[in-house]
């Protein structure tokens, strides 16, 4: 008979697995990484490795959504009480810049394979929907932020704003994933910020941007 884990013995392997898989996928990629490497990587059992993740689109899943947490809550603690809407968005512009514009571009291009290879999984779709509200929600309430405090128009589009931010910076992350194009991200940052805060600002901020 199988001794029981602890909770902190079944928490370790959880963690060992995911390690072990996190730098598999970013070795070989989504496609290239099978789950017998990451039985072997890991030093875990299939079995074990089945008895936390029940695929290996789930285990790519709760790797995503471990680092869109802990990014999230990383930029968070960037912000100070002193920023300013406006700042607050430049500083999720410089680290979704850094992600998706100056990553390694196979880094890009696992998570895109991955996209396309879960996105045929039904009992996954959920899951990633929630990923995407996660993201899209932290952007809405930001711009929200902005209009409440007078930084912004109030007759800005908040839901439709916000979905066009993120489909930007994700169409840029696929064309220097996938076209190998060449990115200036500060010039395009730049360029993206006046382009945005020129519709949205507040007319008497406008003159200080």
């Amino acid at each position: 008979m199988t001794p029981r884990l602890t909770q902190e013995e079944y928490n370790a392997i959880h963690e060992k697995i995911m390690n072990a898989s996190e730098r598999l996928f970013a070795q070989k990629g989504y496609n290239g990484t099978s789950m017998n490497d990451i039985v072997e990587a890991s030093g875990q059992s299939k079995g074990a490795i089945y008895n936390h993740f029940e695929s290996k689109e789930r285990l790519f899943l709760s790797l995503l959504e471990k680092q869109t947490i802990l990014g999230l809550n990383q930029l968070k603690e960037t912000f100070t009480a002193k920023d300013t809407v406006v700042e607050k968005l430049r500083k999720v512009l410089d680290l979704t810049m850094i992600n998706c514009c100056d990553c390694p571009r196979d880094v890009g291009r696992m998570q895109l394979e991955f996209m396309i290879a879960a996105s045929r999984i039904k009992s996954l779709k959920s899951d990633m929907k929630n990923r995407y509200k996660t993201i899209h929600a932290f952007i809405y309430e930001l711009i929200d932020e902005g209009i409440k405090n007078g930084e912004f128009n109030s007759e800005v589009d908040l839901e439709s704003l916000t979905s066009l931010l993120f489909a930007t910076l994700d169409g840029l992350g696929l064309q220097y994933a996938t076209l190998e194009i060449e990115f200036d991200s500060q010039r395009l940052k730049d360029a993206f910020l006046k382009m945005v805060f020129e519709g949205i600002l507040n007319q008497k901020l406008q003159r200080g941007f």
